[in-house]
């Protein structure tokens, strides 16, 4: 039997298959991209394996077979090389995208077998879906013949394999962006790539494709139906992305065109070398109002998913003096109407803007909200009627969502100053709920549920009333599949990205410790460094230079610093609950 091990540089969670065409750069040189606050990172080297050996035994052409599907740049026709004539006709190595690990293959005189853990599938878009348990393994048996003197695969699976290494070293998280249905903020939408020369013109097609499945029929495109490119989309010596369009382009309104290129903005400005973006239609410049028809990467920053320009970066928590402001100094209590709030809160949210705060009392039974810098307006509550409220949250729309875990289960709310709406969340009602924390774009309610003896994560999508942003649909909420760490406390959950969240929790049994989920639930990982507490609590903040924040029971802070690791933060401070806005 040989074995032939994968390496999982991050711990990739596991899928169903998916069906689609993907595509991989077949030539070209490499340039490697980023997500928005990533360090860029060294140009790849290409992989090129040998093809099949003159006398190889039916199992190395099998194993050479899979080496094949590991050429980088892709090389199709190396794979081909392993099977025989009608095969390599029939062979369809676009129609699914597999990942796998621990991969063995057995030659048992009737067929090799190759078995390994399935981990996860990209579909056409590069979208991720983990395995569940039943499809967790591949199982495959290859049928060899003789073609002369050699011998050659005749049922080669559809699509094509790719091991955990493979995945980890040339594929690349990006984000293509859609808005909510406000159209006031950006949304983005989770794939991945292989990267190299046709990156950039992948990102702006599929973004004309509108967005997959997972956020149809929830988010928009101010794309025209039939908008396409026209052309080659080509990067000039000085970072100029210049994407030719379709004739669909010209009926677009002035507002259209503004949106449009919002999104391209976001989704192209993951990629360090591009700097400016400049679109045309039949060779003639395409005018965008108020940017004309070129503009920089950094252009429409209002509709970041992060509120990143409307948010502030203050760190603040709950300690003995109420709610508190902390800064490497210590802690000052805020000079708000919200100051005459209880000293005693078990819990509280500031909203993005930074303007209001609310607090739930110790009883976790009354939500009040009240202003943070100015003492006008007062405090009112805006829920009163809780049995164990847990950490409220807030979007970008002012929307504060509440879940009350009763007798019967969890209740969601969202609450505004005119009052509360119970809001019917499948999957999460009803259910236990740790915790939970709402994407500051207002597009995602991700929670931690406690179901039949095991924690998981779970992600709804919300729809919401572009006039009322209050009144909301979620979908049922789907588990974030393969964890294998165990949750504990509550309020443990806190958004790091607009496509991320950070937990507290365990593997194996061990100390609590912070990991970064991927919403997708492609990647699960940890915090290099030594961290000197066991940590309690967590703050983090979607906006990429906001850093990590833990704190342990006795109220000592630590903060995460990527050249420093962890470092003790405001050490004089006593602060109980910390948190960022949102």
């Amino acid at each position: 039997m040989t074995r032939l091990p994968a390496r999982l540089a991050v711990t990739l969670l596991a899928a169903a298959l998916a069906t689609g065409c993907v595509s991989i750069p077949t030539d070209g040189p490499i340039r490697r991209g980023r997500d928005v606050g990533v360090r860029d990172e060294p140009q790849l080297n290409s992989n090129l394996p040998p093809g099949p050996a003159p006398g190889a035994s039916r199992e190395e052409i099998v194993a050479g077979f899979f080496d094949a599907m590991l050429a980088y740049p892709r090389q199709d026709a190396l794979a081909r090389e392993f099977l025989t004539g009608s095969a390599a006709r029939d062979w369809t190595p676009d129609q699914s995208l597999v990942v796998y690990d621990d991969q063995e293959l057995n030659d048992n005189h009737e067929a090799v077998t190759v078995r390994a853990l399935r981990l996860g599938t990209l579909d056409s878009r590069g979208a991720w879906t983990s395995s569940t348990a039943p499809t967790a393994q591949v199982k495959l048996s290859f049928r060899t013949e003789r073609v002369g003197d050699e011998w050659r695969i005749a049922n080669p699976p559809v699509g094509t394999y790719i091991d955990a290494d493979y995945f980890d070293r040339y594929f690349e998280p990006f984000s293509l962006f859609f808005f909510d249905p406000t159209e006031s903020i950006l949304t983005p939408d989770p794939v991945y790539l292989s990267l190299g020369e046709s990156t950039l013109a992948r990102l702006v097609e599929d973004l004309l494709r509108g967005p997959s499945v997972r956020l149809a029929g929830i988010v928009s495109t101010a794309a025209p139906r039939g908008l396409a490119v026209a052309g080659s989309v080509r990067l000039s010596a000085n970072g100029q992305a210049r994407i030719p369009l379709s004739s669909e382009a010209r009926q677009m309104s002035a507002d259209q065109r503004r949106l449009l290129a919002a999104q391209l903005t976001w989704t192209l400005k993951s990629l360090p070398e591009v700097a400016s973006i400049r679109l045309t239609v039949d060779g003639a410049p395409l005018e965008v109002p108020g940017s004309g028809a070129t503009f920089g990467v950094d252009a429409f920053s209002g509709y970041d998913p992060a509120g990143f320009g409307a948010s502030p970066r203050q760190l603040f928590g709950l300690s003995s003096r109420g709610l508190v402001t902390v800064s490497a100094d210590g802690v000052s209590p805020v000079t708000g109407s919200i100051s005459r709030g209880p000293k005693d809160a078990r819990s509280g949210a500031v909203e993005p803007s930074g303007d209001r705060a609310a607090l739930v009392d110790k009883d976790g039974q009354r939500v009040a909200v009240g202003q943070i810098s100015t003492a006008g307006g007062g405090t009112a509550v805006w829920f009163d009627d809780g049995t164990d409220l847990l950490r409220p949250s807030w979007d970008i729309h002012h929307v504060l969502w509440a879940v009350d875990v009763t007798g019967r289960g969890a209740a969601v709310y969202t609450l505004v100053a005119g009052g509360a709406r119970l809001v019917e969340a499948p999957g999460i009602t009803g259910e236990t709920v740790l915790g939970f924390g709402v994407s500051r774009d207002g597009t995602r309610l991700a929670a931690v549920v406690r179901r039949q003896g095991k924690t998981e994560l779970v992600i709804s999508i919300i729809d919401r009333d572009a006039g009322q942003p209050a009144d909301v649909v979620l979908t049922a909420a789907e588990e974030v599949q393969g964890l294998d760490v165990s949750f504990s406390g509550t309020d443990n959950l806190t958004w790091l990205s607009p496509t991320s969240v950070a937990v507290l929790a365990n593997d194996d049994g061990g100390d609590l410790q912070p990991f970064e989920i991927r919403i997708d639930g492609s990647s699960l990982s940890t915090f290099d460094g030594f961290l000197p507490i066991r940590p309690v609590t967590i703050a983090a903040a979607p906006n990429p230079d906001v850093p990590l924040v833990v704190g342990s029971g006795n109220g000592s802070l630590y903060l995460r610093s990527p050249e420093a690791g962890w470092t003790a933060f405001a050490p004089q401070a006593s602060v109980r609950l910390p948190f960022y806005p949102g």
